[in-house]
């Protein structure tokens, strides 16, 4: 070596005990495992780098092995040598001299736990994130949303909702609630982000009173307030990202984060786990008891919701029955979209819950949600079309 760049010598390495006895016909040198920066491994040659590329081109013992045993043999005893050197190579040298299934094993369980942290952080996020973003957010699905279906124009059918609404919405509410009718048979409603509220008219006459309305916005508005829509959101885009990590070139680069960012702004994120579901019951019930209405209201209008369900999908569909369903399927129309974005079928499950925290906190309520005199309004108006 010339001081600046290695000069290249062909000789034999002979592997012992602590160092590397290098021989030629001009040189012979000994090399000290614990003295080596690192080593690059290619096929059947090792190579030896000596210093660290920052500070000069480094001279590199390049060894060649017969076979792939012989050369994993030497990376152990090198490893061994050199444990005591700092972390990296103590976990080099456990790498190399543990069992192959324990370490997969070790690494799975690492995954999993890391993809648990990863998930807690993505779902408990949305509290950096200012409440301005639901209202953007809730902007962009509201013009798209009253594209797609029939808005009702009956100003005061809005205003009995609109007022009534505003005794379920507590005081320190960050939201904005505006309440819309959509003409559709379909006895259900859906929030979205920032505190647009869709009722479909079917509900006006399913409902057996507007107690059980006052449930359904109740559940509504605890949606808006746990800001699912968002958390919806950034549970897509991290997992995205988790994907593009996992996965690499081709499917893991920004432009698939970007595009399931944009579908995050539309209607497809609208439709809630079971967790925001709980989450939005339990919310609803609170709420309902802290303004002075029975949540029983709740329960009664999912039973119903329950009833109707069986009615409309219980019975055996005929084969020409089921291919019609199956052609409309293929076809997202503004009725799929309702029935993908109302809100997901009450089970005896959930009925049971609401009632057990009802019974477990004496929740109780006296007060009428809307007159006799409005309710009958709103069950002549805006009727399906």
């Amino acid at each position: 070596m010339d001081g600046r760049s290695p000069i290249a010598k062909m000789g034999d390495s002979e592997i012992l005990q602590d160092n590397i006895h290098f021989e030629s016909d001009e040189i012979e040198i000994q090399f000290e495992y614990t003295k080596f920066h690192k080593i690059e491994v290619t096929d059947l040659k090792i190579q030896l780098i000596l210093i660290p590329d920052e500070y000069i081109e480094s001279p590199v013992l390049e060894v060649f092995f017969e076979n792939k045993e012989e050369l994993n043999q030497f990376k152990i005893h090198f490893y061994t040598k050199r444990r005591e050197n700092g972390f990296l190579d103590k976990f080099n040298h456990w790498l190399h001299t543990t069992n192959k299934a324990k370490i997969f094993a070790f690494f799975g369980a690492a995954l999993v736990v890391s993809l648990g942290i990863f998930y807690y952080i993505a779902n408990h996020s949305y509290i950096f994130v200012p409440t301005d973003a639901d209202v953007k957010l809730g902007n962009s699905t509201k013009s798209l949303m009253e594209s797609e279906f029939t808005i009702c124009k009956d100003k005061k059918a809005e205003s009995i909702l609109s007022k009534s609404i505003q005794s379920l919405v507590t005081k320190d509410s960050k939201f904005t609630y505006n309440v819309k009718i959509i003409s559709d048979s379909t006895p259900n409603a859906f929030a979205v982000s920032g505190g647009n509220i869709y009722i479909l008219s079917g509900i006006f006459n399913n409902a057996k009173n507007s107690n059980e309305l006052a449930g359904v916005l109740a559940h509504e508005i605890g949606h808006v307030e746990r800001r699912h829509h968002v958390r919806n959101l950034l549970k897509a885009v991290s997992t995205a990202f988790l994907i593009s990590i996992i996965v690499g070139p081709g499917l893991g680069d920004f432009d698939f984060i970007e595009t399931l960012t944009e579908m995050g702004s539309t209607l497809l994120f609208l439709s809630y786990s079971r967790q925001f579901e709980e989450e939005a019951d339990e919310f609803g019930v609170s709420l309902m008891a802290n303004s002075g209405y029975h949540p029983k209201g709740m329960s009664a209008f999912f039973r119903s919701m329950l009833d109707y369900e069986k009615e409309m999908y219980g019975g055996i569909l005929s084969q020409s029955e089921e291919e019609e369903k199956k052609e409309e399927s293929e076809t997202m129309t503004a009725n799929n979209l309702i029935h993908f974005l109302s809100t997901h079928p009450p089970t005896e499950e959930r009925i049971q819950a609401i009632q057990k925290l009802i019974t477990e906190n004496n929740y109780k309520g006296n007060r009428k949600f809307i007159s006799d005199k409005d309710w009958k309004y709103l069950q002549n108006s805006c009727s399906a079309l």
